[in-house]
């Protein structure tokens, strides 16, 4: 297979990221339904190491750095060791000249320590939100729903903070079978805010972990939830942000069309965006098959991991015979498959669809 043109984000210097995303640590405070994280490791309290974080951004992607940092967990607003870990590392970034944004839970990120991540130079805050009903929200985080009240008014009391601190907020829900009905109703919450940092996010589903497939909502349910989201978004006053939907364009093209308020985001693993976990491996999303790194930071340097890597090749030219001429492949929404992650998770391999796994994947739970 001829590779010539592969990462076409290369400059001079090394190539140029969108987003490089570390996640600090595997330890977590919550067990939400649908998490990924614990397929082949352990959840340690380890960090990633600080120093292989500024030689990556620093001596590595210098020439080019990259345009955002994300930071995950597990949750980095877990203890009072991961928030002053979090800290260290937004200084890092903030010093660099480079946006940051966390992942978080934000049930431990108080008001006080909200104008902290402020003043360390956090631009962004990814928060949980899958549902407004109080029992359900703390049931998909695993949590007792004795006291599901409390959490859920800490939970509004740490999203305001956040937003007083001048941190914009996406205030994302995960989909699946248990939540395609609270759409609407997470919107109508966010707008409630009454703010211009905030958002409402959507995550669609990434199956690689074999735990996770059953979670899917049929397409359907899947398909009306998100056309009565996006209608209500259009009229409505607050952006709504959509990631990895497994309803591809070629299949649904009527969600597609332009709407006010709404951002499509398409899939840009291994193009722009790469995954760097706590033990140092590097992914091509951080929802990517544990098992199968591209390399370790320990080891080469990411520029090394990226342009060696016949993984990440394969994975930006290889396409299934259906989606050969397909618009999507490239552009804006940047279908890729819906998610080649679930496709090389199931198959080892690229060249299947990855929808026709999905439904697959429903048939087996029927």
């Amino acid at each position: 297979m001829n590779y010539s043109g592969i990462g076409s984000n290369s400059e001079p210097g090394g190539p140029r990221f969108k987003v490089v995303e570390f996640q600090l640590q595997q330890a977590c405070n919550v067990q939400c339904l649908y998490c990924g994280y614990e397929q082949e490791f352990s959840r340690t309290g380890d960090y990633l190491p600080l120093e292989l974080m500024e030689r990556t951004l620093v001596q590595d992607l210098g020439p080019c750095p990259p345009e955002w940092v994300w930071l995950e967990g597990g949750e980095v607003t877990m203890d009072d060791s991961s928030r002053a870990y979090l800290l260290q590392a937004l200084e890092l970034i903030q010093r660099l000249g480079i946006r940051s944004r966390i992942n978080t839970n934000a049930q431990k990120c108080s008001p006080a320590f909200s104008r902290e991540l402020a003043r360390a130079g956090l631009s962004f805050a990814c928060v949980s939100c899958d549902s407004t009903d109080p029992d359900l929200f703390s049931w998909m985080r695993g949590q007792k729903s004795t006291n599901s009240r409390e959490l859920w008014e800490e939970f509004n009391h740490n999203v305001q903070g956040l937003l007083e601190a001048g941190i914009t907020v996406d205030l994302e829900v995960t989909l699946n079978r248990y939540n395609t009905g609270e759409l609407e109703r997470v919107y109508e919450y966010v707008e409630s805010f009454n703010s211009s940092n905030i958002m409402m996010g959507v995550q669609f589903l990434v199956a690689t972990a074999d735990h996770i497939f059953p979670l899917y909502p049929d397409p359907l349910t899947q398909h009306q939830a998100l056309k009565n989201l996006l209608e209500r978004a259009e009229k409505g006053t607050v952006p709504l942000r959509i990631c990895c939907c497994s309803l591809v364009p070629c299949r649904y093209p009527d969600l597609y069309r332009p709407r006010k308020n709404v951002i499509w985001v398409g899939c840009t693993c291994g193009y722009n965006y790469v995954h760097v976990h706590a033990t140092g491996h590097v992914f091509l999303c951080g929802f990517w098959d544990h098992r199968q790194p591209l390399g370790n930071l320990k080891e080469k340097s990411l520029v090394e991991i990226w342009q060696e890597s016949r993984m990440r090749q394969e994975s930006q030219v290889i396409r299934p015979q259906q989606c050969r001429d397909c618009k999507f492949w490239e552009g804006k929404y940047r279908c890729h498959n819906t998610c080649f992650a679930v496709v090389h998770r199931r198959t080892g391999s690229f060249h299947r669809e990855a929808y026709g796994l999905i439904e697959e994947a429903l048939n087996e739970r029927k």
